[in-house]
């Protein structure tokens, strides 16, 4: 079985880490410490001998952090393959594909920004935005059903936004939570720490890190 360590010891010890097969959502607030955590997940699987295909929906993956991280851990940047999509269309496209088969020696797919382009796409009316909704939650099952073909774990990285009187959820948490196997939370904490918070995927942890040069580091 793949298995990629996180690079939170207890969280490794709570859900074993990046499962082949398996589907984790990663959704937190700006500068919550969601890409730097999901990169040290595609250097540990770069060290383990794999590629990682990073689907930048976005287009927010900075190339000066994205070097810093690759650099301090000594991982092979030509493992690295980045797929930007510039539309919703684009991105279905791209997930079609893994359908139809991933590059030989994938480990780790992550989708960085995978709510954006639906968010944009979405018009504020409900007759509209149901076709969205639906192409949303197709395009989430069919991530799910490559993970488990390929036997590697798939990371989504999500967005929040306000929700009058509730404060901030995920975009589409409905969608994209109920198709991952594992859910993180993570939080801005006092003192340049940051919380991951584990809301679905094994017993409730929180867990303090901070972010460093190599990706994160946790803080007991």
């Amino acid at each position: 079985m793949v298995r990629i360590p996180t690079g939170l010891p207890k969280l490794d010890i709570t859900i074993g880490g990046y499962l082949g097969g398996m589907l984790y959502f990663v959704y937190g607030e700006e500068k919550s410490g969601k890409t730097s955590l999901v990169l040290l997940a595609a250097v540990n699987a770069i060290k383990l001998g794999g590629k990682v295909v990073w689907i930048d929906c976005g287009q927010r993956l900075h190339a000066k952090r994205l070097s810093q991280v690759l650099s301090t851990n000594k991982a092979d940047a030509s493992k690295f393959i980045i797929t930007p999509t510039k539309s919703f269309d684009e991105q279905e496209a791209v997930i079609i594909s893994l359908l139809e088969g991933t590059s030989s020696g994938t480990r780790l797919i992550v989708l960085d920004d995978y709510t954006y382009l639906h968010r944009i796409a979405m018009k504020g009316e409900l007759k509209e935005d149901a076709p969205i909704f639906k192409r949303l939650a197709f395009q989430t099952a069919s991530l799910k059903e490559v993970a488990a073909t390929n036997d590697i774990p798939i990371i989504a990285v999500g967005q929040v936004h306000e929700v009058p009187g509730f404060g901030t959820k995920p975009v589409a948490s409905r969608i994209v939570g109920y198709w991952s196997d594992a859910v993180f939370r993570l939080e801005n904490a006092p003192a340049g720490f940051r919380v991951l918070i584990l809301e679905k995927g094994g017993r409730y942890l929180e867990q303090r890190f901070r972010i460093t040069d190599a990706g994160v580091e946790a803080v007991s």
